[in-house]
């Protein structure tokens, strides 16, 4: 079977797995280990067994296996379906993944859906992008609305909706002028240009704590005592968290804009700023 993405990609499909680490439900979580000690039967037994329970969690991982090839012969009707049943069931991770799956050169890719599916979703894409919301519920117009776009648009926005799903199936993605702690990209889909931005907060404080200080062998103490607040470890453990979700945030970006190819007629106006709060948990 073919695994054309590092494991973190293949797996999570909503799931989240940051830094090793899987956040997944009692019903996937079986399958995940089957996965991670390449025992391909045992997962697709394990699959099976959460499908029946009918979580959101277990389709939108079925539906990661059938779309990536992972211990499941590729098929995007199949995983599509799987997709489609977890939205139904009230998933907005599925939704962004459906909008990846269809921009994806891998799955076609069928633009009408990548487009479609990226609005239901509330994807941010560019204003060109977005077709009035009473003609996304009639198939004609929705598509006649698409044939009369520019040539060269579909392609543009597709891109845009692949390498946004791609981020917001990952993490949960704010208005730019949400406040807080949190994350910010600046994405420049003509240069291929993304930029993830985050500054910590400073927590500098004197190390006042008492220290051991061995010299020639002779056990002493220095004159050094800590002044940490809690609320300052508290922020300073907070900030190390979020710079970790930044490098997370980073790779899951130039993976994805490596696996949607960048046309060379995009506006060179057009620029979309994220926010990023947290990973998903599913």
């Amino acid at each position: 079977m073919r695994t054309p993405l590092p494991l973190r990609f293949l797996v999570c499909m909503g799931l989240s797995l940051l830094a090793g680490t899987s956040i997944a439900t009692e019903s996937t979580a079986t399958v995940i280990q089957a996965i991670e000690a390449r025992d391909c039967p045992a997962a697709v037994r394990e699959l099976n067994a959460a499908l029946a329970k009918g979580t959101p969690e277990a389709m939108l991982l079925g539906g990661a296996m059938f779309e990536q090839g992972l211990c499941l012969k590729p098929n995007v009707e199949r995983a599509a379906r799987l997709y489609q049943r977890a939205a139904d069931a009230g998933s907005l991770v599925a939704q962004s993944r459906l909008a990846g799956m269809y921009a994806s050169p891998l799955a076609g890719p069928d633009k009408g859906s990548a487009i479609w599916w990226a609005l239901r979703a509330g994807l941010p894409l560019p204003a060109a992008c977005v077709i009035a919301a009473d003609l996304r519920n009639d198939v004609d117009k929705f598509t006649a609305a698409l044939v009369a776009w520019p040539a060269g648009l579909l392609d543009a926005c597709v891109h845009v909706v692949g390498v946004t799903a791609a981020l917001d199936a990952e993490f949960v993605l704010d208005a730019p002028s949400s406040t807080g702690h949190a994350i910010t990209i600046d994405f420049a889909p003509a240069t291929g240009s993304l930029k993830v931005n985050y500054v910590p907060q400073s927590q500098l404080f004197s190390d006042n704590s008492p220290r051991v200080v061995v010299t020639n062998n002779v056990v002493g103490a220095n004159n050094v005592v800590q002044s940490a607040t809690p609320e300052q470890l508290r922020l300073q453990q907070e900030s190390e968290e979020m710079a970790a979700l930044a490098k997370q945030v980073e790779k899951v970006a130039k993976d994805a804009l490596g696996r949607f190819p960048r046309p060379s007629a995009i506006d060179t106006t057009w620029a979309i700023q994220l926010r990023v709060s947290k990973a998903r948990t599913r």
